[in-house]
């Protein structure tokens, strides 16, 4: 049924919440701080509601990525660079390519059977592109299309259409978008009007648009 696979990245493909914890603790260690788990609870919510911003076009991407920091020295009462500590960041997240279960495998299987794969991420262009070189999946993809890049954030419907004019002999009815984000992914999806297959690997009961939902990578395989 479906030909054209845009796919998330972060806790689709290789697994965020791993690699955001340890370049958080590497973070601090340049710069003397202790880690605490009330002081990460801290920095992921001001980070949520940063993208929660960028998401309905509020803000801008440097607004988020610096300020996040900028939020985090002013908690602890420290005049550090905000910017600085972003690109530290960055840097620490480009070495994870810690993968979410049976992602390769899936990838490999779709490919054989001729499907073309896309990218389709909010985020730093060079940094997802590392991280999916550390994990060894970007040679599966026919193309990457990465927010910073593309100009426009999902879910708004420009990024979908930049897709969708920069992918060889597209067809609406054979693409489906894949991501584990409802408000980015799969509402995405039903701003540019294409399929959606939320990926739910917890099974949560939240109420979805998706127009497939799975446990599991390997699930796509039989959509």
């Amino acid at each position: 049924m479906y030909q054209f696979y845009l796919l998330d990245i972060d806790n689709t493909l290789l697994n965020f919440d791993a690699a955001e914890i340890r370049s958080f603790h590497k973070l601090l260690e340049s710069y003397n701080i202790s880690y605490e788990e009330e002081l990460f609870r801290y920095y992921k919510n001001v980070n949520k509601s940063f993208w929660s911003l960028l998401e309905q076009g509020k803000v801008d991407k440097d607004t988020v990525l610096i300020g996040r920091f900028k939020e985090l020295f002013a908690y602890l009462g420290l005049d550090n660079d905000p910017a600085e500590a972003e690109k530290r960041f960055q840097s620490n997240l480009s070495d994870a390519g810690e993968m979410m279960p049976h992602a390769e495998d899936t990838l490999l299987r779709l490919k054989a059977e001729g499907k073309k794969l896309y990218s389709a991420s909010n985020g730093v262009y060079i940094t997802q592109i590392k991280r999916l070189e550390a994990a060894g999946l970007f040679s599966y993809f026919e193309g990457m299309f990465v927010s910073e890049k593309v100009g426009y954030e999902k879910p708004d419907k420009n990024f979908f259409d930049h897709c969708f004019e920069n992918i060889k002999d597209f067809d609406k009815s054979k693409a489906i978008m894949v991501g584990d984000s409802l408000t980015s992914d799969i509402q995405g999806a039903c701003n540019s009007g294409i399929d959606s297959c939320l990926y739910n690997p917890k099974g949560s009961s939240t109420p979805s648009k998706a127009t497939h939902t799975i446990c599991d990578l390997k699930e796509l395989l039989s959509l």
